[in-house]
């Protein structure tokens, strides 16, 4: 009655009425967001990271901080492709950014990459699905993107040779993406290392075609425990789906290529958390005793391979690191315990004691 708002904005057009108000950082702002982000990486053991969602504002803050020296980590630049027909001015936009960060020449900084969101998140209802939700069976969610639109611009940025990274969570927005991804293989041939984030709700006949379609499946494994937040999934699409829920072990033992991350700062960014997850399925509290969907946990190999070797192959970086070898990239983290020779719970308390980037310390 007084005025106040009260609700929820929800994707695009709700968040951005307020987003859009904010301020603008100053250069001294943009150059400490860089600062703080490479203290927080160094910190957790990440030399490593992309920006999946670069606008013009993001990007100012990234060449701010990279020239005045910030930067302590490698940064690949996800540009972001939004839908009903803006992304068609956008990709010019995307290539001479690009082209800026080419003239810097730095081995830190990259450029590769145009992120899509095919659809919300489940939590919040807007995950689009292939049945209705649970708890509101009048809705399938909110895809961000018509299918064919979505195909048209995948198309679109591959002809330009820029990376597709497409953030798909539920089954229908999986399905948009992989067909997507499926159109432009057959115009194309091969696609610059197509990449689909959180792959959180795979339908039973899609799961193949990760394989197929030479998809990498991009987790956060972080997610893949009975936490608040999947207590609160659990209700909304039911416990038949919800068991279906980040298939990580099958995707990967089926032959499709699996990269794992964080989502950093959405949750927490320090892969020891990450890995702990992976090769348990439990809460820090252990629970459940066998671990939630149990046949889907990792090995501590497949873990340890999926966010070293497996981010590489995504950065299209194979080689270059990921393994210890002569030729390769000198970045290097050290534990302070042998991760093979602790129990599976406690690999999530192990501690960073040193990191190097290109042969440089850069923390302990």
């Amino acid at each position: 009655e007084d005025g106040t708002p009260m609700g929820t904005l929800r994707e695009w057009g709700a968040w951005r009425l307020v987003y859009d108000l904010l301020p603008d950082p100053t250069e001294a702002e943009r150059v400490a967001a860089v600062q703080a982000a490479s203290n927080y990486y160094s910190a957790s053991g990440v030399v490593w990271a992309q920006d999946a969602w670069v606008e013009q504002e993001t990007f100012t803050t990234w060449i701010a901080g990279f020239k005045a020296g910030a930067l302590k980590f490698r940064a690949n630049l996800a540009w972001l492709a939004e839908p009903d027909g803006r992304w068609k001015s956008e990709i010019n936009t995307m290539l001479a950014n690009k082209a800026i960060v080419d003239d810097l020449n730095s081995p830190l900084l990259s450029g590769r990459t145009v992120k899509f969101f095919a659809d919300g998140i489940l939590e919040g209802g807007t995950a689009a699905v292939l049945e209705p939700y649970t708890d509101c069976p009048h809705s399938h969610g909110i895809p961000n993107w018509e299918r064919q639109e979505l195909i048209e611009a995948v198309d679109a940025v591959v002809a330009a040779g820029l990376q597709p990274h497409i953030h798909a969570i539920g089954d229908a927005g999986i399905r948009n993406a992989l067909d997507a991804f499926e159109a432009a293989r057959k115009k194309h041939g091969e696609i610059l290392r197509p990449t689909m984030a959180h792959c959180q709700l795979v339908d039973k006949a899609d799961m193949h075609r990760f394989k197929e379609l030479g998809v990498i499946a991009n987790f956060e494994p972080l997610w893949a425990q009975l936490d608040p937040m999947q207590l609160m999934t659990i209700l909304r699409i039911g416990e038949e789906r919800a068991v279906q829920q980040y298939r990580m072990a099958t995707l990967l033992r089926n032959g499709a290529a699996v990269s794992l991350g964080s989502d950093w700062p959405v949750s927490s960014g320090v892969p020891m958390l990450g890995i702990g997850v992976a090769i348990t399925r439990r809460t820090n509290d252990g629970v459940p005793d066998q671990g939630w969907v149990p046949e889907e946990k990792l090995t501590l190999d497949e873990a340890l391979h999926a966010y070293t070797a497996g981010v590489a192959h995504q950065a299209n970086e194979d080689g270059l690191w990921g393994e210890i070898t002569v030729g390769a990239r000198a970045d290097v983290v050290t534990h302070n315990v042998d991760l093979r020779k602790i129990e599976p719970m406690d690999v999530r308390n192990v501690e960073i004691t040193g990191t190097w980037l290109g042969g440089e310390r850069v923390f302990g």
